[in-house]
């Protein structure tokens, strides 16, 4: 086998590793799925991952680690409303968004590191690609 071609088979092998994370069982996801409000006095935060490569990454809510998203996984977290920072972590670099939350709000947020990118990217998206995005990944176990 040429040495390119090995190579190359060891990244792609590497990459598959590195964004595997623990996943929650398939009833927690089906009732992520679902959308609901949140508890009174909390808005539901999704965080996912839609990028089809990305290393794992770790999620934080105001310093807390909430969980790490791999590739197409996401997360659901009830939050008290309030102004919060939302941050990133992936190899040496992070990133962080600072967001205001009403009670019974539902927001969905984009956590991604694309292949050559070298800061993890975090960013509040619509209702419509979030959905979009939770329905078409696999819940993440969260920490």
């Amino acid at each position: 086998m040429p040495k390119s071609l090995a190579a190359l088979l060891l990244l792609a092998l590497a990459a598959c590793q590195s964004s595997s994370v623990a996943m929650a069982p398939p009833g927690q996801d089906a009732a992520g799925k679902q959308f609901n409000p949140p508890p009174p006095g909390t808005a539901a935060v999704y965080f996912y991952n839609p990028a089809a490569a990305s290393p794992v990454l770790n999620v934080a809510v105001d310093g807390l680690n909430i969980g790490r998203l791999g590739t197409q996984t996401w997360m659901r977290a009830e939050i008290n409303a309030g102004h919060h920072v939302f941050r990133c972590r992936g190899g040496d670099s992070g990133n962080s968004i600072w967001l205001n939350l009403a009670p019974g709000q539902i927001r969905f947020i984009d956590v991604q590191m694309l292949p050559g990118q070298y800061v993890c990217a975090i960013r509040e998206t619509s209702p419509e690609a979030g959905r979009a995005g939770v329905l078409n990944g696999g819940r993440a176990l969260q920490s």
